[in-house]
Parts: structure tokens; C-alpha cells; sequence
């Protein structure tokens, strides 16, 4: 699971993750990204949770995630989908906890 210090910027809570698939497990990986998917967007405290496959990379894929703040991404994390899919995710790809990114958005005037 990812590590989430206490020092991320307040208010929502934006991330992207790049996963990539084990040779040969890319169906798999991505039916597990498409279960994830649709079971966090019924999560309270999802904003946004979107997926995509890497058109010229067959394989990798990327979640792009909004959560309406640190504590809903904490509540995120202890559900039973993310477990399943954190088993999932070691079956079928190459990929840990380490491919989230946080990300803070760029104050545009």
C-alpha cells in the first residue's frame, strides 16, 4: 500500500499511477483496473477515477485519480476492492506502490 505522509497540500486530493502489465497479463491486469474502476467511483469520497491504456505501449496503463481530500484517499486505501486489487496487482504486473504520484495543481492566474 502507499505510504501517505501528513505533509500533502490541503483540499482535494489529485494522483496519477502508471502500471505496467507482466508480459502476457495484460488482459488480466487490465479486467482488474476495470473492476477497480467502476467499484471507486462509488466511493463517497471519489471525485474522479479514470483509466487508461497507453495507446502506443500495449500494457501500461494509467489511473488518474481525485480524491475530495487526504482522509477520503486514508478511507480509499482500507476497502476491500483496493485489497483484491493490490492482490491483482502483484499477479499481473510489474508494478508497486511506488507508481503513485501525488500531485499538487498549478496555481494559474
Amino acid at each position: 500500500m502507499p505510504e501517505i505522509g501528513d505533509d500533502l497540500p490541503p483540499g482535494e486530493r489529485p494522483m496519477v499511477a502508471v502500471v505496467r502489465a507482466v508480459p502476457g497479463h495484460e488482459e488480466q491486469l487490465a479486467a482488474a483496473i476495470a473492476t477497480l474502476t467502476a467499484a471507486v467511483r462509488r466511493e463517497p469520497g471519489c471525485r474522479e477515477f479514470r483509466s487508461f491504456s497507453d495507446v502506443a505501449n500495449p500494457g501500461v496503463f494509467y489511473l488518474y485519480e481525485i480524491y475530495a481530500s487526504t482522509d477520503a484517499f486514508r478511507a480509499h486505501l482500507k476497502t476491500a476492492h483496493v485489497a483484491h486489487f493490490f492482490t491483482e496487482l502483484a499477479r499481473h504486473s510489474t508494478t508497486d506502490a511506488t507508481a503513485l504520484v501525488q500531485l499538487a495543481e498549478l496555481q494559474v492566474s
